[in-house]
């Protein structure tokens, strides 16, 4: 990738966190699986070595189940991602420091890391093992030398228990 092509994604990531909240409005997620955004990557990536994919950021919407309850969690790997892309500060605006387990309708495990604000709601409103409606920032591709446990960074911004 080139780095004009990672300054661009970085602007459209900062431009995202910040309207994600000043408006919260979530009508430009696109609607995919996490199954088909994992599988996507895993094409993508298939000839890649270890590391971090960058692509233009996405916001999308994932209807999963929660797998696990919010739980403070390394946050190094989201604070890399923002580094390479320009916008460390980023997490001085938005606090993260939990994230919750996603699973897909295929079974697929994913964790996500959770904006601060959103935990108490989610531990009040969201069940482990019942769907919630996720609104995510797709930030980064994870590439592991066991493609198993390929990953992609996401950003929880919102979420809807069904």
């Amino acid at each position: 990738m080139t780095m004009k092509r990672s300054i661009l994604g970085a602007l459209i990531v900062l431009a995202s966190f910040t309207a994600s909240a000043a408006a919260q409005d979530f009508k430009q997620y696109r609607t995919t699986t996490l199954d088909a955004l994992v599988d996507e990557w895993n094409r993508k990536t298939s000839k890649e070595g270890p590391g971090y994919s960058f692509s233009r950021p996405e916001k999308l919407k994932l209807i999963v189940k929660l797998g696990q309850a919010p739980k403070p969690c390394e946050t190094d790997p989201l604070r890399l991602v923002l580094r390479t892309m320009g916008f460390e500060k980023v997490l001085e605006q938005v606090k993260v420091s939990q994230c919750i387990g996603l699973v897909s309708d295929g079974g697929r495990a994913m964790p996500a890391y959770v904006q601060d604000v959103l935990v108490d709601g989610l531990n009040a409103d969201a069940k482990v093992g019942r769907s919630i409606e996720a609104y995510v920032d797709f930030l980064a591709f994870e590439v592991n030398a066991d493609r198993s446990r390929n990953r992609a960074i996401l950003m929880l911004n919102r979420f809807e228990p069904l």
